[in-house]
């Protein structure tokens, strides 16, 4: 069970459609850095990541929100064609050379999407640029 003290909103998971545009959020970690994350929707389940790339620590989507490829079953690097699988943040194939995405754990309950790492600290409400 999943302690709620520790839960942190990052935002209304709604607007999340499978394989569309994910909600951007910022975070930052234990020694105060700002890192941009991301939330998408796949497969029924909601994954969360740090946004960078395996392959160098460059953004992943190529217009704010657009982490998926044109079928929908793939994150991919808008800089580097690495793509990842959406469940897991895996490595697919491209430059990520095996290296994962980093995931973050999230919960939804009640629609909205909470950050529930003892690592990071939401420091920005999600967004999905998409209106």
């Amino acid at each position: 069970m999943i302690d709620d003290s520790k839960m942190q909103l990052i935002g209304s998971a709604s607007g999340l459609v499978e394989g569309g545009v994910g909600l951007r959020f910022d975070v930052n970690d234990q020694s105060g850095e700002l890192i941009p994350a991301f939330v998408v929707r796949f497969d029924g389940g909601y994954f969360a990541y740090l946004n960078r790339c395996g392959h160098i620590a460059v953004q992943l989507d190529y217009q704010a929100g657009e982490f998926f490829s044109d079928d929908g079953r793939t994150l991919i690097c808008a800089t580097h064609g690495a793509e990842y699988a959406p469940d897991t943040g895996a490595c697919l194939g491209g430059p990520c050379y095996g290296v994962g995405l980093d995931a973050i754990e999230i919960v939804c309950r009640d629609h909205y999407l909470y950050l529930v790492s003892e690592r990071y600290r939401v420091v920005s409400s999600a967004t999905t640029d998409s209106a």
